[in-house]
């Protein structure tokens, strides 16, 4: 700005000398002319003057704008920066939820699969005891029925057993023979017949309680 005043002095100054110079060389004009150019060339002078204010007005403004569109600038790129933080935050954040929804189904599966195969092995087990205690109950019962068969075969072997004792002793006045022993021996062979039943049907209860008692899992 202090430029342009120095330059309008001397301006000024040096129109000042040419026109005393060129009067005093050559009066042609006269002092109304003379008055009328310096009166242009203020007006002149004030118009360059006006020029000059206004375009430092708006280098001025010009300035001011370009400063607040760079600080507009540095904010909204401060804001989008910071908004690429915050997503690159929430996708972390998420990619993280999601591994962990994945560990998470994984072990829900297993889980399930560990359900599964323990309920398909319970019901195997309990299919298992049902037929187990249905045996037993079968056994048990026919043993029952082998010791009445044992006990009936004892009774009628001993209805025989009185008449063979009378014709080994040869003092009996009962009609008796050796055939009553021999029907008394084949009863006894009935009843040896009815206890191996029994023995072996108890052999085989035995065997299958010990088997309940290892397969069979116990109330808590």
């Amino acid at each position: 700005m202090r430029s342009w005043k120095v330059s309008l002095v001397a301006g000024l100054v040096i129109g000042g000398l040419l026109a005393t110079a060129v009067w005093n060389r050559n009066p042609g004009p006269s002092q109304e002319e003379y008055d009328a150019l310096v009166q242009k060339n203020a007006v002149l002078v004030e118009q360059k003057q006006a020029e000059q204010a206004r375009f430092e007005q708006l280098e001025t403004q010009s300035a001011i704008d370009l400063q607040e569109m760079t600080l507009k600038l540095e904010e909204k790129q401060a804001e989008l920066e910071k908004q690429k933080a915050d997503f690159e935050k929430k996708l972390a954040g998420m990619k993280k939820e999601q591994k962990t929804l994945v560990v998470e189904t994984k072990k829900l599966d297993t889980k399930v699969v560990e359900l599964k195969t323990t309920a398909e092995q319970q019901k195997v087990v309990l299919d298992n005891s049902k037929e187990l205690y249905q045996q037993q109950l079968r056994l048990q019962k026919d043993v029952e029925k082998a010791k009445k068969a044992v006990t009936e075969a004892e009774g009628v072997a001993g209805e025989f057993k009185q008449a063979c004792d009378e014709f080994k002793s040869g003092t009996s006045w009962n009609w008796v023979s050796q055939a009553d022993c021999d029907k008394y021996e084949a009863k006894l062979d009935i009843v040896d017949e009815k206890q191996a039943q029994l023995v072996a049907l108890e052999s085989e209860l035995e065997a299958l309680n010990k088997k309940i008692e290892i397969e069979v899992p116990k109330a808590n």
